[in-house]
Protein backbone atom coordinates (compact mmCIF):
# COMPACT_ATOMS: atom_id res chain seq x y z
CA UNK A 1 0.00 0.00 0.00
CA UNK A 2 1.35 3.29 -0.76
CA UNK A 3 2.09 5.87 1.87
CA UNK A 4 1.17 9.71 1.02
CA UNK A 5 3.68 11.19 -0.64
CA UNK A 6 5.72 13.97 1.52
CA UNK A 7 5.32 16.91 -0.86
CA UNK A 8 8.41 19.00 1.25
CA UNK A 9 11.07 16.26 -0.63
CA UNK A 10 12.43 16.49 -4.02
CA UNK A 11 10.92 14.31 -6.83
CA UNK A 12 12.88 11.44 -6.68
CA UNK A 13 11.81 11.36 -2.88
CA UNK A 14 8.60 10.57 -3.69
CA UNK A 15 7.40 6.95 -2.34
CA UNK A 16 5.76 6.13 -5.63
CA UNK A 17 9.10 6.46 -7.63
CA UNK A 18 9.97 3.22 -6.07
CA UNK A 19 7.01 0.73 -6.10
CA UNK A 20 9.01 -1.18 -8.77
CA UNK A 21 12.06 -2.04 -6.02
CA UNK A 22 13.11 -4.64 -4.83
CA UNK A 23 13.79 -7.65 -6.62
CA UNK A 24 10.76 -9.52 -5.19
CA UNK A 25 8.77 -6.74 -7.47
CA UNK A 26 5.51 -5.41 -6.65
CA UNK A 27 2.91 -4.16 -9.38
CA UNK A 28 2.68 -0.35 -10.77
CA UNK A 29 -0.18 1.49 -9.97
CA UNK A 30 -1.73 4.56 -12.40
CA UNK A 31 -0.48 5.51 -15.53
CA UNK A 32 3.23 6.46 -14.38
CA UNK A 33 6.31 4.73 -16.79
CA UNK A 34 6.68 1.60 -16.74
CA UNK A 35 8.79 -0.34 -14.60
CA UNK A 36 11.67 -0.21 -16.65
CA UNK A 37 11.49 3.06 -16.82
CA UNK A 38 10.96 3.53 -13.34
CA UNK A 39 14.41 1.96 -13.19
CA UNK A 40 16.24 3.70 -15.47
CA UNK A 41 15.37 7.42 -13.84
CA UNK A 42 16.58 5.68 -10.90
CA UNK A 43 19.48 4.38 -11.94
CA UNK A 44 20.32 7.50 -13.64
CA UNK A 45 19.73 9.45 -10.26
CA UNK A 46 22.84 11.74 -8.85
CA UNK A 47 21.55 11.08 -5.50
CA UNK A 48 22.29 7.95 -3.76
CA UNK A 49 18.58 6.05 -3.08
CA UNK A 50 18.63 3.00 -1.05
CA UNK A 51 15.71 0.90 0.57
CA UNK A 52 15.89 -0.46 4.07
CA UNK A 53 13.56 -2.78 6.18
CA UNK A 54 12.64 -2.95 9.10
CA UNK A 55 15.45 -5.01 10.33
CA UNK A 56 18.11 -2.51 8.69
CA UNK A 57 18.99 -4.59 5.83
CA UNK A 58 19.27 -2.87 2.47
CA UNK A 59 17.32 -4.37 -0.05
CA UNK A 60 17.95 -2.03 -2.79
CA UNK A 61 20.68 0.54 -3.84
CA UNK A 62 21.32 2.67 -6.88
CA UNK A 63 24.38 3.22 -8.63
CA UNK A 64 24.79 6.37 -6.81
CA UNK A 65 24.56 4.92 -3.64
CA UNK A 66 27.58 2.59 -4.88
CA UNK A 67 29.52 5.41 -6.03
CA UNK A 68 29.05 7.72 -2.81
CA UNK A 69 29.36 4.49 -0.41
CA UNK A 70 32.60 3.26 -2.64
CA UNK A 71 31.44 -0.40 -2.45
CA UNK A 72 29.83 -2.48 -5.81
CA UNK A 73 26.02 -2.79 -5.28
CA UNK A 74 25.93 -6.54 -4.65
CA UNK A 75 28.05 -6.24 -1.72
CA UNK A 76 26.03 -3.16 -0.29
CA UNK A 77 22.44 -5.17 -0.77
CA UNK A 78 21.88 -7.50 1.96
CA UNK A 79 23.86 -5.72 4.51
CA UNK A 80 23.06 -3.73 7.22
CA UNK A 81 22.48 0.12 6.86
CA UNK A 82 24.30 1.12 9.84
CA UNK A 83 22.19 4.69 10.50
CA UNK A 84 18.85 5.49 11.97
CA UNK A 85 15.84 5.15 9.76
CA UNK A 86 13.76 7.60 11.49
CA UNK A 87 11.85 9.53 9.05
CA UNK A 88 13.15 13.20 8.87
CA UNK A 89 16.42 14.75 7.24
CA UNK A 90 19.77 14.27 8.80
CA UNK A 91 23.37 14.35 7.68
CA UNK A 92 25.79 11.53 7.81
CA UNK A 93 29.62 10.96 7.35
CA UNK A 94 30.22 8.43 4.95
CA UNK A 95 33.36 6.73 4.96
CA UNK A 96 34.42 4.79 1.60
CA UNK A 97 36.76 2.28 1.83
CA UNK A 98 39.71 3.68 0.62
CA UNK A 99 38.75 7.03 0.18
CA UNK A 100 38.44 10.34 1.54
CA UNK A 101 35.46 11.06 4.19
CA UNK A 102 32.22 12.63 2.69
CA UNK A 103 29.24 14.17 3.56
CA UNK A 104 25.72 13.20 2.51
CA UNK A 105 22.15 14.88 3.57
CA UNK A 106 20.02 12.01 3.75
CA UNK A 107 15.90 12.29 3.33
CA UNK A 108 14.34 9.30 5.29
CA UNK A 109 10.37 8.41 4.07
CA UNK A 110 8.41 5.26 4.98
CA UNK A 111 7.22 3.03 2.73
CA UNK A 112 6.10 -0.39 2.18
CA UNK A 113 8.02 -3.18 0.89
CA UNK A 114 6.59 -6.48 -0.35
CA UNK A 115 3.91 -5.85 2.28
CA UNK A 116 6.35 -5.12 4.98
CA UNK A 117 7.27 -2.04 6.70
CA UNK A 118 10.26 -0.32 5.41
CA UNK A 119 12.54 3.30 4.88
CA UNK A 120 13.25 4.69 1.75
CA UNK A 121 16.61 7.10 2.06
CA UNK A 122 17.68 9.57 -0.48
CA UNK A 123 21.16 10.52 -0.21
CA UNK A 124 22.59 13.60 -1.50
CA UNK A 125 26.48 14.23 -1.94
CA UNK A 126 27.24 17.34 -0.46
CA UNK A 127 30.94 17.67 0.74
CA UNK A 128 31.67 20.04 -1.96
CA UNK A 129 29.10 22.14 -0.58
CA UNK A 130 29.67 21.55 2.59
CA UNK A 131 33.42 22.76 2.22
CA UNK A 132 32.73 25.73 0.71
CA UNK A 133 30.24 26.67 3.62
CA UNK A 134 33.05 25.79 5.66
CA UNK A 135 34.75 28.24 3.76
CA UNK A 136 32.52 30.96 3.67
CA UNK A 137 32.01 30.74 7.11
CA UNK A 138 35.90 31.14 7.93
CA UNK A 139 36.63 33.26 5.51
CA UNK A 140 33.90 35.59 7.30
CA UNK A 141 35.18 35.23 10.97
CA UNK A 142 38.26 35.96 9.74
CA UNK A 143 36.66 38.69 7.96
CA UNK A 144 34.62 40.04 11.43
CA UNK A 145 37.57 39.07 13.64
CA UNK A 146 40.86 40.37 11.41
CA UNK A 147 42.60 43.16 12.90
CA UNK A 148 43.24 44.86 9.59
CA UNK A 149 40.36 46.97 8.45
CA UNK A 150 38.48 45.27 5.61
CA UNK A 151 36.34 46.84 3.26
CA UNK A 152 34.71 45.63 -0.08
CA UNK A 153 33.23 47.26 -3.10
CA UNK A 154 31.24 46.63 -5.69
CA UNK A 155 32.27 46.92 -9.57
CA UNK A 156 31.71 50.49 -9.62
CA UNK A 157 33.64 51.36 -6.34
CA UNK A 158 30.88 51.87 -3.89
CA UNK A 159 30.85 50.12 -0.26
CA UNK A 160 29.21 47.04 -0.16
CA UNK A 161 30.87 46.16 3.07
CA UNK A 162 33.14 46.87 5.87
CA UNK A 163 34.85 45.11 9.15
CA UNK A 164 34.40 46.03 12.73
CA UNK A 165 38.58 46.47 12.07
CA UNK A 166 37.73 49.15 9.52
CA UNK A 167 35.13 51.07 12.25
CA UNK A 168 37.51 50.85 15.12
CA UNK A 169 40.27 52.57 13.07
CA UNK A 170 38.22 54.85 10.90
CA UNK A 171 35.89 55.87 13.54
CA UNK A 172 32.52 55.46 11.26
CA UNK A 173 29.90 53.20 10.95
CA UNK A 174 28.39 51.04 8.53
CA UNK A 175 25.86 53.19 7.56
CA UNK A 176 28.11 55.71 6.93
CA UNK A 177 30.05 54.21 4.74
CA UNK A 178 27.55 51.85 2.63
CA UNK A 179 26.94 53.01 -1.03
CA UNK A 180 29.80 55.52 -0.94
CA UNK A 181 32.58 55.89 -3.50
CA UNK A 182 35.78 54.09 -2.14
CA UNK A 183 37.83 57.44 -3.16
CA UNK A 184 35.74 59.82 -0.97
CA UNK A 185 37.20 57.39 2.00
CA UNK A 186 41.03 57.48 0.80
CA UNK A 187 40.87 60.87 -0.38
CA UNK A 188 42.56 63.06 2.06
CA UNK A 189 44.30 66.37 2.65
CA UNK A 190 46.90 64.77 4.49
CA UNK A 191 48.07 63.52 1.12
CA UNK A 192 48.95 64.39 -2.42
CA UNK A 193 45.41 64.02 -4.33
CA UNK A 194 47.13 62.53 -7.79
CA UNK A 195 47.60 59.90 -5.49
CA UNK A 196 44.72 58.26 -6.12
CA UNK A 197 44.83 58.37 -9.64
CA UNK A 198 48.14 56.28 -9.60
CA UNK A 199 46.57 53.96 -7.34
CA UNK A 200 43.23 53.48 -9.75
CA UNK A 201 45.98 52.59 -12.56
CA UNK A 202 47.80 50.64 -11.01
CA UNK A 203 44.38 48.49 -9.66
CA UNK A 204 43.28 48.48 -13.30
CA UNK A 205 46.73 47.42 -14.97
CA UNK A 206 48.41 45.12 -12.35
CA UNK A 207 45.28 44.11 -10.38
CA UNK A 208 46.79 45.66 -6.95
CA UNK A 209 48.12 48.20 -5.23
CA UNK A 210 50.03 48.60 -2.19
CA UNK A 211 51.63 51.61 -0.26
CA UNK A 212 51.31 54.38 2.26
CA UNK A 213 47.78 56.49 2.68
CA UNK A 214 47.00 58.90 4.81
CA UNK A 215 43.25 58.54 5.80
CA UNK A 216 41.01 60.89 7.51
CA UNK A 217 38.97 59.49 10.32
CA UNK A 218 35.27 60.37 11.35
CA UNK A 219 36.72 63.09 13.66
CA UNK A 220 39.01 65.08 10.99
CA UNK A 221 42.11 63.41 12.18
CA UNK A 222 44.84 61.40 10.16
CA UNK A 223 45.02 58.04 9.80
CA UNK A 224 48.40 56.51 8.73
CA UNK A 225 47.64 53.28 7.19
CA UNK A 226 49.61 50.77 5.03
CA UNK A 227 47.02 49.62 2.63
CA UNK A 228 46.54 47.32 0.07
CA UNK A 229 43.94 47.33 -2.69
CA UNK A 230 43.33 44.28 -5.00
CA UNK A 231 40.54 43.94 -7.94
CA UNK A 232 38.95 41.08 -7.81
CA UNK A 233 38.09 39.68 -11.69
CA UNK A 234 34.85 38.00 -13.08
CA UNK A 235 35.04 35.50 -16.00
CA UNK A 236 35.86 38.04 -18.57
CA UNK A 237 38.54 39.78 -16.92
CA UNK A 238 36.74 43.23 -15.76
CA UNK A 239 36.59 44.04 -11.97
CA UNK A 240 33.29 42.46 -10.42
CA UNK A 241 34.95 44.33 -6.56
CA UNK A 242 37.44 45.60 -5.20
CA UNK A 243 38.91 44.51 -1.64
CA UNK A 244 40.81 47.20 0.07
CA UNK A 245 42.36 46.05 3.11
CA UNK A 246 44.62 48.40 5.80
CA UNK A 247 46.44 48.30 9.07
CA UNK A 248 46.96 51.52 10.90
CA UNK A 249 50.31 52.51 11.46
CA UNK A 250 49.39 55.83 13.22
CA UNK A 251 50.90 55.04 16.38
CA UNK A 252 54.31 53.41 14.91
CA UNK A 253 54.15 56.93 12.02
CA UNK A 254 54.03 59.04 14.99
CA UNK A 255 56.61 57.36 17.23
CA UNK A 256 58.83 57.55 14.05
CA UNK A 257 58.20 61.22 13.32
CA UNK A 258 58.93 61.87 17.28
CA UNK A 259 62.55 59.94 16.69
CA UNK A 260 63.24 61.84 13.61
CA UNK A 261 62.33 65.04 15.51
CA UNK A 262 64.83 63.83 18.34
CA UNK A 263 67.30 63.05 15.55
CA UNK A 264 67.04 66.46 13.85
CA UNK A 265 66.08 68.73 16.50
CA UNK A 266 68.09 70.29 19.44
CA UNK A 267 67.03 69.21 22.92
CA UNK A 268 67.36 72.75 24.83
CA UNK A 269 65.64 74.81 22.24
CA UNK A 270 63.53 72.62 19.97
CA UNK A 271 65.49 74.39 16.97
CA UNK A 272 66.87 72.54 14.04
CA UNK A 273 70.14 70.70 14.97
CA UNK A 274 73.22 70.75 12.70
CA UNK A 275 72.57 67.88 10.81
CA UNK A 276 69.05 68.96 10.39
CA UNK A 277 70.29 72.47 9.25
CA UNK A 278 72.60 70.66 7.02
CA UNK A 279 69.90 69.12 4.86
CA UNK A 280 68.00 72.44 4.47
CA UNK A 281 71.02 74.21 3.21
CA UNK A 282 71.90 71.28 0.91
CA UNK A 283 68.17 71.54 -0.20
CA UNK A 284 68.34 75.25 -0.97
CA UNK A 285 72.03 74.98 -2.54
CA UNK A 286 70.20 72.78 -5.22
CA UNK A 287 67.40 75.03 -5.56
CA UNK A 288 69.76 77.68 -6.13
CA UNK A 289 71.58 75.82 -8.82
CA UNK A 290 69.08 74.96 -10.70
CA UNK A 291 67.15 78.85 -10.40
CA UNK A 292 70.08 80.49 -10.37
CA UNK A 293 68.76 81.89 -6.36
CA UNK A 294 71.30 83.77 -4.09
CA UNK A 295 71.43 81.56 -0.43
CA UNK A 296 72.84 83.27 2.87
CA UNK A 297 74.34 81.97 5.78
CA UNK A 298 74.53 83.53 8.97
CA UNK A 299 76.81 82.67 11.57
CA UNK A 300 75.07 83.96 14.84
CA UNK A 301 77.16 84.13 18.61
CA UNK A 302 75.92 85.72 21.66
CA UNK A 303 78.76 88.13 22.53
CA UNK A 304 78.27 88.21 26.44
CA UNK A 305 76.89 84.83 27.37
CA UNK A 306 79.73 82.91 28.96
CA UNK A 307 79.93 85.39 31.96
CA UNK A 308 76.12 85.58 32.29
CA UNK A 309 76.35 81.87 32.31
CA UNK A 310 78.98 81.66 34.73
CA UNK A 311 77.71 84.27 37.19
CA UNK A 312 73.88 83.14 37.48
CA UNK A 313 74.26 78.71 36.61
CA UNK A 314 73.39 76.87 34.10
CA UNK A 315 69.62 76.87 34.77
CA UNK A 316 69.51 80.32 33.85
CA UNK A 317 71.58 80.09 31.10
CA UNK A 318 69.72 77.60 29.47
CA UNK A 319 66.34 79.77 29.86
CA UNK A 320 68.31 82.61 28.15
CA UNK A 321 69.66 80.33 25.39
CA UNK A 322 65.43 79.56 25.26
CA UNK A 323 64.28 83.03 24.95
CA UNK A 324 67.28 83.76 22.45
CA UNK A 325 65.84 81.13 20.19
CA UNK A 326 62.35 82.10 20.48
CA UNK A 327 63.86 85.88 19.48
CA UNK A 328 65.46 84.47 16.44
CA UNK A 329 62.03 82.58 14.92
CA UNK A 330 60.01 86.10 15.41
CA UNK A 331 63.04 88.07 13.84
CA UNK A 332 62.96 86.43 10.32
CA UNK A 333 61.08 85.32 7.83
CA UNK A 334 59.08 81.59 7.54
CA UNK A 335 60.77 81.34 4.81
CA UNK A 336 63.94 81.45 6.48
CA UNK A 337 65.31 78.70 9.19
CA UNK A 338 67.07 79.10 12.35
CA UNK A 339 69.43 75.81 13.74
CA UNK A 340 70.99 75.90 16.51
CA UNK A 341 74.65 74.50 16.54
CA UNK A 342 75.25 74.13 20.24
CA UNK A 343 76.72 76.30 23.25
CA UNK A 344 75.75 80.23 21.90
CA UNK A 345 76.29 79.55 18.58
CA UNK A 346 72.79 79.76 16.24
CA UNK A 347 72.77 79.86 12.54
CA UNK A 348 70.48 81.30 9.85
CA UNK A 349 69.91 80.16 6.43
CA UNK A 350 68.02 82.98 4.48
CA UNK A 351 66.81 82.01 1.13
CA UNK A 352 64.81 83.95 -1.77
CA UNK A 353 67.11 87.19 -1.83
CA UNK A 354 67.33 89.34 -4.41
CA UNK A 355 71.21 90.81 -3.83
CA UNK A 356 73.85 90.50 -0.92
CA UNK A 357 72.92 93.40 0.55
CA UNK A 358 69.72 91.68 1.66
CA UNK A 359 71.10 89.61 3.79
CA UNK A 360 72.84 92.29 6.30
CA UNK A 361 69.57 93.63 6.80
CA UNK A 362 68.46 90.07 7.82
CA UNK A 363 71.86 90.34 10.08
CA UNK A 364 70.80 94.04 11.30
CA UNK A 365 67.36 92.82 12.45
CA UNK A 366 68.99 89.93 14.46
CA UNK A 367 71.39 92.28 16.23
CA UNK A 368 68.99 94.89 17.15
CA UNK A 369 66.65 91.81 18.58
CA UNK A 370 69.27 90.68 20.62
CA UNK A 371 70.60 93.63 22.18
CA UNK A 372 67.34 94.48 23.92
CA UNK A 373 67.27 92.73 27.16
CA UNK A 374 66.13 89.40 28.69
CA UNK A 375 64.44 89.31 31.81
CA UNK A 376 64.52 85.90 33.12
CA UNK A 377 64.40 85.09 36.95
CA UNK A 378 64.12 88.80 37.87
CA UNK A 379 67.15 89.61 35.90
CA UNK A 380 67.21 91.93 33.46
CA UNK A 381 70.54 90.64 30.82
CA UNK A 382 72.17 92.02 28.02
CA UNK A 383 74.10 90.10 26.14
CA UNK A 384 74.46 90.97 22.44
CA UNK A 385 75.41 89.44 18.91
CA UNK A 386 77.88 89.02 16.38
CA UNK A 387 76.74 88.03 12.89
CA UNK A 388 79.28 86.22 10.11
CA UNK A 389 77.52 86.47 6.74
CA UNK A 390 78.46 83.85 3.95
CA UNK A 391 76.49 84.38 0.47
CA UNK A 392 76.09 81.59 -2.43
CA UNK A 393 78.18 80.95 -4.86
CA UNK A 394 80.48 84.07 -3.99
CA UNK A 395 81.81 82.62 -1.10
CA UNK A 396 81.00 78.80 -1.99
CA UNK A 397 79.29 76.49 -3.58
CA UNK A 398 78.54 74.02 -0.87
CA UNK A 399 77.53 73.62 2.80
CA UNK A 400 80.22 73.23 4.59
CA UNK A 401 82.26 75.95 2.58
CA UNK A 402 79.61 78.48 3.85
CA UNK A 403 79.29 77.35 7.50
CA UNK A 404 82.99 77.96 7.56
CA UNK A 405 82.74 81.22 5.47
CA UNK A 406 80.22 82.65 8.04
CA UNK A 407 81.85 81.40 11.05
CA UNK A 408 84.94 83.31 10.12
CA UNK A 409 83.14 86.34 9.66
CA UNK A 410 81.54 86.06 12.64
CA UNK A 411 85.05 86.04 14.14
CA UNK A 412 85.90 89.44 12.39
CA UNK A 413 82.85 91.04 13.46
CA UNK A 414 83.96 90.10 16.70
CA UNK A 415 86.99 91.55 16.95
CA UNK A 416 85.93 94.98 15.07
CA UNK A 417 84.30 94.91 18.64
CA UNK A 418 81.01 92.99 19.09
CA UNK A 419 77.24 93.97 17.97
CA UNK A 420 78.06 93.87 14.36
CA UNK A 421 77.93 91.96 11.11
CA UNK A 422 80.83 90.98 8.48
CA UNK A 423 80.68 89.35 4.92
CA UNK A 424 83.12 86.81 4.22
CA UNK A 425 84.25 88.60 1.40
CA UNK A 426 84.55 92.16 3.76
CA UNK A 427 81.84 93.90 1.74
CA UNK A 428 78.91 95.97 3.18
CA UNK A 429 80.38 95.63 6.87
CA UNK A 430 79.04 97.81 9.49
CA UNK A 431 81.03 100.02 11.34
CA UNK A 432 81.49 99.86 14.59
CA UNK A 433 78.82 100.56 17.42
CA UNK A 434 80.00 102.27 20.83
CA UNK A 435 80.12 99.28 23.53
CA UNK A 436 77.20 98.97 25.63
CA UNK A 437 76.41 101.82 28.61
CA UNK A 438 77.10 99.68 32.26
CA UNK A 439 77.85 96.46 32.55
CA UNK A 440 77.52 93.56 29.94
CA UNK A 441 75.36 92.09 31.69
CA UNK A 442 73.47 93.67 35.05
CA UNK A 443 73.32 90.29 37.13
CA UNK A 444 70.65 92.30 39.46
Amino acid sequence: MMPNPDLSMPPAAVPGAVLWAGDGGGDFAGSGPSGDGLRAILEASADAIIVVDSAGVLRYANPAASRLFGRDLQALRGTGFGFPTAPGRTEIDVLPPGEAPRVAEMHVTALSWDGEDASLAILRDVTERKAMEDELRLAAQVFENASEGLLITDAGQRVLKVNPAFMSITGYQPGEVHGRPMGELLDSEYQDPALLETIEAAVHSAGRWEGELVKRRRDGGPCYTWTTVIAVRGEMGQPTHFIVTFEDITRWKEAQQRLDHLAHADPLTDLPNRTAFHQHLDLALGQARRHGDIVSVLFVDLDHFKPVNDALGHAVGDEILQAVAARLRETVRESDLVARLGGDEFIVLVRDIQREADAGVVAQKIIDALRAPFHVRDHEIHIGSSVGIAVYPEDGRDGDTLIHAADQAMYRAKDRGRGLFAFANSAGETPPVPPFAGRPADCG
